[in-house]
């Protein structure tokens, strides 16, 4: 499985249904629809890493054990056709739900259409028209279909949030989507200034005085900050890196290069983790965070004992307090 920021240029049609307003803005009440998220955790080196957010999911009216990967650094939902491929008596049957005139290519190759019949639904979002990636991901056995175990059969892009909000309680485990930011988060949070662009958010991190802008993407779970050598090289101390992880990303073997960072590191006033900075030479994500305007990404490190509200509507990234 490959678990890192997509550099999709993507969109598609999305329906939305908002978590209930609270009535109360001193506590947080019971009315917010919480839908849950479990970590995909793995070893590399012999250390246990989260490498992914997986989310329960419901495709259509089939009915399975269905997960996906949660990634904001992807801009479109999609499918995996090998993974759904058994759960239609035929292939034909599976393409009766997919526009196969309305057709693109990543740049990875992976070709993909638009579909008309697989609505994804979690929580209380929709979205009504994920893409298909054909001939993408694992087949999931015919004595396998309808058991207990998670089946990954796609990925959550960012498309659903357009002009919405999202709470991640990374300690709960949880999220929620929201119209607008009510009273009672408002009343919580420390807000920053953010962008927006692809259904992306970017976020302002300071180091040394500087401000970088940079992704942030729940896809790259890794890594609390990812960047390219040179910008790397102003962040830690002069010499070799001090660790190495070569990681998939959609399809090919990408290495990351790592030392620890040699200053605080600050979202506007708020002070995150002591953190190890990352780089790596792949040119497809230099050239992604070049044509992204970002000089580097984070993931969820920086924030897995926090909650953090991304606010789609109002260009603001903030932390709960």
């Amino acid at each position: 499985m490959s678990f890192s920021f997509r550099p999709l240029l993507l969109a598609v049609s999305v329906l939305l249904s908002a978590c209930a307003v609270p009535r109360s803005s001193t506590r947080l009440p019971a009315s917010y629809s919480w839908f849950p998220f479990t970590w995909y955790t793995a070893k590399l080196k012999g250390k246990k890493y989260q490498f992914a957010i997986l989310i329960p999911v419901k495709i259509k009216d089939l009915q399975a054990n269905f997960v996906t990967q949660f990634d904001l650094g992807s801009d479109a939902t999609v499918l995996y056709e090998n993974a759904l491929r058994n759960y239609f008596p035929t292939r034909s049957q599976l393409y009766a739900q997919v526009d196969t005139t309305h057709r693109g290519t990543t740049d990875t190759g992976i070709r993909h259409y638009h579909t008309t019949g697989l609505p994804v639904t979690f929580g209380g979002a929709q979205v009504a028209h994920p893409l298909l990636y054909a001939k993408y991901g694992d087949a999931v056995p015919l004595d396998s279909l309808h058991t207990t175990s998670q089946k990954l059969v796609g990925t959550i892009g960012g498309d659903f949030l357009a002009g919405k909000v999202l709470i991640i309680d990374y300690p709960q485990q949880r999220m929620c989507v929201l119209d607008s930011v009510d009273a009672y988060w408002r009343a919580k949070t420390s807000f920053v200034s953010s962008r927006v662009k692809n259904n992306r958010m970017q976020i302002p991190l300071t180091i040394k005085q500087h401000t970088y802008w940079v992704l942030f993407d729940t896809g790259a779970s890794l890594f609390p900050f990812t960047t390219d050598e040179q910008t790397w090289q102003g962040l830690v101390q002069p010499g070799p890196p001090t660790d190495t992880l070569v990681v998939g990303s959609w399809g090919k073997q990408v290495p990351f290069y790592a030392a620890p960072v040699q200053a605080p590191v600050y979202l506007g006033a708020y002070q995150l983790p002591v953190a190890q900075a990352w780089f790596t030479r792949d040119q497809r994500h230099l050239d992604f965070m070049k044509a992204e305007q970002i000089e580097a990404s984070t993931g969820n490190a920086f924030f897995q004992k926090s909650v953090v509200v991304l606010d789609f509507k109002q260009n603001r990234f903030g932390v709960a307090k």
